[in-house]
């Protein structure tokens, strides 16, 4: 029997509940670094079930980001633009958020996982050029360095910390 990990931020007005399972978390836009920016970046989304006075009020999906340094020495969580997990809320729903970022990026098996899925995907990809290859080795080493955050500097921006 699989039991189910589950995280809840409790708002004002609902509980947003992270279930955690593959299909709820998301990473995209990958970028890498460049002359202005010294970092590689990635959003990281997650599906929040939403209860409004005890009953189901439907699903919603929130971000956060990653910048992470060239070295792969230290993550810095940010918040996005749009569809933030730390959007509307006070200083105690902000660091309900921020312990679930944590729960995700150390503890999550499930997070885990789906970085080990994207591993494998990038191991099989068919890269020809110079720049591609170098790319790809960027990707994986930053891939492989999130199935080891504990070992990272992990830091929470400014503008959100708590």
């Amino acid at each position: 029997m699989n039991l189910l990990e589950s995280k809840v931020i409790q708002t004002k007005v609902e509980k947003e509940i992270f279930i955690d399972e593959i299909s709820n978390i998301e990473l995209s836009g990958f970028q890498y670094p460049n002359k202005n920016i010294p970092y590689y970046e990635m959003m990281v989304g997650v599906d929040l079930m939403r209860i409004r006075n005890n009953e189901f009020y439907g699903t919603k999906k929130s971000y956060f980001g990653l910048r992470i340094t060239e070295d792969l020495q230290s993550i810095v969580v940010f918040d996005p633009d749009q569809q933030s997990i730390f959007a509307v809320k006070n200083e105690l729903e902000k660091q309900a958020a921020i312990e679930l970022i944590g729960y995700l990026l150390i503890e999550s098996p499930k997070f885990k996982e789906l970085v080990r899925q994207m591993i494998y995907n990038n191991k099989q990809a068919n890269v020809v050029s110079d720049i591609e290859i170098q790319e790809h080795k960027a990707k994986l080493s930053v891939l492989e360095g999130l199935l080891n955050v504990p070992n990272l500097d992990v830091k929470i921006a400014k503008k959100i910390a708590c």
